[in-house]
């Protein structure tokens, strides 16, 4: 390969990706490693320098010619990071996001500025799932500033370190409308030693300036971009625009929308709407920094990892034999959650409750979507993405359960592509994030399985 490229990581839970793109949009390489784990009886810890080498890795091993890229922007999920040193960063092990560790300093951090008060300054992210539960739940915290992974990776890469506002707010320490940190809140939950990093506007950028640039084959004074939060990213790479919903399904499923500007600016609209529904959160829309809403009840990933677990069956047989979509019977609210919990439930591992399991997650998500339209005002097109949709039977189920239709994205790497569409406006290929060619959509009809199928086969599923 002898052209410039734009390259975008994705530093995931379970997978670090980098991929390559042209200046047409098309994807012109990809690798990628597992996210690095350490497991053991309290849940499930990353090693942050660990995850940043495997973030190095999958762009070495993209294999591109010295100083082919051009541009370089980094998505990770939210609240996982370590601590920025006099002498570098610190190797600090970070409890994930899916334990229930940090539950005592959420309580602590209610109990003292209340809770209906961090709800609704932090846009509902002052809650387990976030860095101040998690890093305040982590004995003896080394003294710096605190760096998200993607900001820690743009670190190596640039010798600047701060933050984007969408992965700011999953501080649980970010005032959303007033765009500042809540520095005593932070200072409460035993981290006053962690300097918080700064937060600058949507797309801004550090130049590649360090050796790691270098060797990994950016070219000097290449912008390298936070590109934010990874479900924001994603729907952005998906090539969904403001007005419009995205359901992204996967181990996580999310409802996101942008905020209509008018509702945007009724001071009293924030707090109503995290009144509604206590799983609605509210982040930035990656390119222009505008209020989003996130509905993110679901993990049907969790829980059909725990069903797989006890099934007798793999999941391509309990696919390919469970019945039709239909209401399901035996799962509710209560069974889900258990299964997301990692929890065993009273119920058979079989195809029939398989079924049931997936087709539960599908009407809850067009519950959510309805509620993500109440409260954000679009009216545009619902756009479905994500690796669940490489399930024949959760395809099946999305299709023959839907009462209007929706439009699958047929973009195969979501969140890298967004990445590379934020760092292409630094690198002046285009305008705006939104402009990024290579986006494709297939329009799909309630029932229409077979149209499904066919956005899948081109998603290789």
């Amino acid at each position: 390969m002898n052209e410039d490229v734009l390259v975008g990581v994705d530093i995931g839970s379970s997978r670090v990706k980098a991929a390559a793109y042209r200046r047409d949009g098309t994807l012109a390489a990809i690798a990628d490693a597992p996210t690095p784990v350490v497991t053991h009886a309290e849940g499930d810890d990353f090693p942050v320098l660990e995850m940043l080498a495997a973030a190095a890795g999958a762009v070495r091993g993209l294999r591109l010619p010295p100083a082919s890229i051009v541009g370089l922007a980094v998505t990770s999920m939210g609240e996982v990071g370590t601590v920025l040193a006099d002498d570098g960063l610190r190797d600090v092990v970070f409890p994930s996001w899916y334990d229930g560790r940090g539950v005592d300093v959420v309580d602590h951090l209610e109990l003292t500025w209340g809770a209906r008060e961090l709800r609704d300054r932090t846009g509902r992210h002052a809650r387990l799932v976030s860095t101040v539960a998690k890093l305040g739940s982590v004995p003896s915290v080394p003294a710096g500033t605190f760096v998200g992974v993607a900001g820690a990776f743009v670190w190596q890469l640039t010798g600047e370190a701060w933050q984007e506002a969408s992965l700011a707010a999953s501080s649980g320490v970010y005032d959303v409308v007033r765009r500042t940190y809540l520095d005593d809140v932070w200072a409460s939950a035993g981290l006053a030693h962690v300097a918080l990093p700064p937060v600058r506007r949507p797309g801004a950028w550090s130049p590649a300036s360090t050796d790691l640039a270098t060797e990994l084959g950016l070219a000097p004074g290449a912008p390298v971009v936070i590109a934010g939060h990874d479900h924001p990213v994603a729907s952005l790479g998906a090539g969904a625009r403001p007005g419009e919903v995205v359901d992204s399904i996967g181990t996580g499923e999310a409802v996101i929308a942008v905020v209509r500007p008018d509702l945007a600016a009724d001071p009293d609209h924030l707090p109503s709407l995290l009144d509604l529904d206590p799983y609605l959160s509210v982040e930035m829309w990656p390119s222009t920094g505008e209020q989003l809403v996130v509905w993110e009840r679901m993990r049907p990933g969790l829980a059909m990892r725990t069903f797989l677990d006890r099934a007798d069956l793999d999941r391509t047989t309990l696919d390919a034999t469970a019945p039709a979509p239909r209401a399901p019977r035996r799962v509710d609210e209560e069974v889900s959650l258990a299964l997301e919990a990692g929890r065993a439930v009273d119920l058979a591992y079989d195809a029939t409750a398989w079924g049931e399991l997936t087709d539960y997650y599908v009407l809850l998500a067009q519950r959510g979507e309805l509620l993500v339209r109440r409260v954000t005002g679009a009216d545009g097109a619902t756009v479905l993405t994500g690796g669940g949709l490489r399930s024949p039977r959760w395809r099946a189920a999305k299709a023959e359960l839907a009462t209007t239709g929706v439009d699958v994205s047929t973009v195969t790497e979501t969140a890298t592509r967004g990445c590379a569409a934020m760092v292409g406006v630094a690198s002046g290929w285009w305008e705006q994030a939104e402009a990024m060619p290579g986006t494709g959509r297939v329009h799909v009809r309630p029932g229409a399985v077979d149209a499904m199928d066919r956005a899948a086969q081109v998603l290789g599923g």
